[in-house]
């Protein structure tokens, strides 16, 4: 018996395999991933090992295995070989390999999210007794604006706000259509925008806030390089009181869901080990039970960079070079704050028994989840 894991190193997929190994147990997890075997290792036990909780029982990181591969090949670039030996006695496959990227080229998102998806389901068929735990995204919903999204609800209906929306609602497509095909079991895991108020180390993979982080502090650097005088202001306009004035076009009474993704990894964790099953495929919203408004973020930046005033506005007329930057380049990041939409919970809650629910998330805790972020600006 053993349980294959992808996506190990990422954000969210560190957390989830650590909750696992945190719970026990001597079964096998054999984590696929690119590179020789001897580099995944290390760059599993350090994305790992920098955690500190949940903590984990003496000897849990001797349950890993590694095994090179790559998703987006097919039979994940493994030999008929390792294929076989991998699949013999597999109980479970965590699917948490993904390419999050929320503007530019979707071929990538494509080739990763939807093609990755398609041959770790191939690979599926060689392990029929493998049940698949495929991480998702609450965000599968996309331009659907209000209204209470249901578990099990997925629809194009209303289109996608990016090409990662869209390579997530196909890759479920594709999962939902293998387990009824087959006869197979799948529970979707479909989390909210995922954040940490933990800092995390420069080797280690970001947040997603990370992304709203770098479009600032670009646009800010491309000032500064017009004359070192933008860093010095910047640094001092807090304590003069002076502000850099930034419009933004959204809308100011949106809301976005945001979820810790400590708790995230911890309910899914939960959910997986609830085996009993009224349909062949569970989705489950791992959202936080409320959203935070548009509003929070905004404080949250001003907490972050005093000198700068973000305001939210319908509509931004003459434009500064700045303000252009972000209507160009940050819609993707900035849709996420644009629904009025909240997501059922009823599966979750279900599955996960007793198990607290999230931390709030407030302008206070987007602001340390900001300031855990990576710093972009010239020292």
């Amino acid at each position: 018996m053993s349980v294959l894991f992808t996506g190990a190193t990422g954000f969210l997929g560190c957390r989830i395999l650590r909750e696992l190994l945190a719970g026990g147990g001597d079964e096998p997890v054999v984590v696929l991933g690119r590179g020789g075997e001897q580099s995944l290792r290390t760059r599993t036990e350090a994305a790992l090992t920098w955690l500190d909780t949940p903590c984990l029982p003496p000897g849990a990181l001797d349950r890993l295995r590694y095994l090179s591969g790559d998703i987006t090949v097919p039979e994940l670039g493994l030999s008929a070989q390792d294929r076989a030996r991998t699949a013999d006695g597999l109980t479970g496959i965590w699917h948490c390999a993904a390419l999050l990227n929320l503007e530019g080229d979707p071929v990538p998102l494509y080739r990763s999210n939807v093609l990755g998806t398609r041959h770790v389901l191939d690979f599926a068929g060689h392990a029929p007794h493998a049940r698949l735990l495929h991480l998702s995204t609450a965000y599968v919903a996309g331009r659907r604006l209000t209204g209470h999204v249901l578990e099990d609800d997925l629809s194009e209906e209303h289109g996608f706000q990016t090409s990662y929306e869209e390579s997530k609602y196909t890759a479920e497509r594709l999962v939902r259509a293998w387990a009824r095909r087959g006869g197979r079991r799948a529970t979707i895991l479909r989390p909210g925008l995922l954040a940490t108020d933990r800092p995390v180390p420069g080797h280690l993979p970001g947040q997603p806030l990370d992304a709203l982080l770098r479009l600032i502090e670009h646009g800010l650097r491309a000032r500064a390089a017009l004359g070192r005088g933008l860093t010095r202001y910047l640094r001092n306009a807090g304590r003069r009181g002076d502000t850099l004035r930034i419009r933004i076009q959204a809308d100011p009474d949106g809301e976005g869901n945001v979820v810790p993704a400590e708790y995230a990894a911890r309910a899914m964790v939960r959910a997986a080990a609830r085996t009993e099953e009224e349909a062949a495929v569970r989705t489950l919203h791992v959202t936080h039970p409320r959203n935070v408004s548009a509003e929070h973020l905004v404080a949250a930046l001003r907490a972050r960079y005093p000198a700068i005033s973000v305001h939210l506005v319908p509509h931004v007329p003459d434009p500064t070079p700045f303000e252009n930057l972000i209507a160009q380049q940050g819609a993707g990041v900035l849709g996420f704050s644009a629904q009025r939409r909240t997501y059922d919970r009823t599966n979750l809650l279900r599955a996960v028994g007793d198990l607290p629910g999230p931390e709030p998330v407030d302008h206070v805790y987007l602001a340390r989840a900001l300031d855990a972020g990576r710093t972009l600006l010239p020292a």
